[in-house]
């Protein structure tokens, strides 16, 4: 029966167009921090995995480019077309676990001695650090090669001798050892990264 009078009774909403409960907008709003946080940890992951191999990468890349130019000094150790009668490296009498050094003379000009620039190398590897200087001249400063060397392959805190000859007198070939570190430690693991790399030489002639 309708009325005849008095205000029209309000029209109620059809169903499914109400707004969202409170408890819908609560568990919407969690289920997006859970998905928020998923990504930004898988973010994480994906940095500390692209620093990692970052990291990987450069310390292989010092050690192999020291290694390559010390060989390549080695390896014209010894050039002596006159016969002026030099040897061809002079060995560090006393290496230690922090410090070693090795000479490599040659006559590249051929004029009967080395004394000049880049025929007397001093290889050096002191605390970190791999340097040279390439003249007789004590007075010049050394150039350094690398900074990021251990030396100490396990990581148990004791450094391999770099230069180790087959003989303290009378040596016919040099092996030459490197191992680089990470200047910071592996986001991941939080361990150094560490990469080593050696090569024999087989010098011209003997002391």
């Amino acid at each position: 029966m309708r009325r005849a009078w008095g205000p029209p009774l309000p029209r109620r909403s059809p169903a499914g167009e109400g707004g969202f409960s409170l408890i819908e907008i609560l568990v919407s709003l969690a289920i997006l921090s859970m998905a928020m946080g998923g990504l930004a940890g898988l973010l994480i992951q994906n940095s500390q995995i692209n620093r990692a191999a970052q990291m990987s990468a450069e310390v292989q890349a010092t050690a192999r480019n020291c290694l390559s130019m010390i060989v390549q000094v080695l390896r014209t150790a010894g050039w002596d077309p006159l016969n002026a009668g030099f040897a061809p490296v002079v060995l560090d009498p006393s290496p230690t676990s922090t410090a070693n050094y090795i000479e490599a003379l040659a006559d590249l000009n051929e004029d009967g001695d080395t004394g000049d620039d880049g025929e007397d190398v001093l290889i050096r590897w002191v605390g970190n650090r791999v340097e040279w200087r390439k003249t007789s001249d004590t007075s010049q400063p050394f150039v350094i090669l690398a900074d990021t060397i251990s030396n100490d392959s396990d990581g148990d805190g004791i450094a391999e001798t770099m230069f180790v000859p087959d003989s303290a007198t009378s040596p016919t070939r040099v092996t030459v050892r490197i191992t680089a570190q990470s200047p910071a430690p592996d986001p991941r693991s939080g361990q150094y990264i560490r990469y080593t790399v050696a090569s024999e030489v087989v010098l011209r002639k003997t002391l």
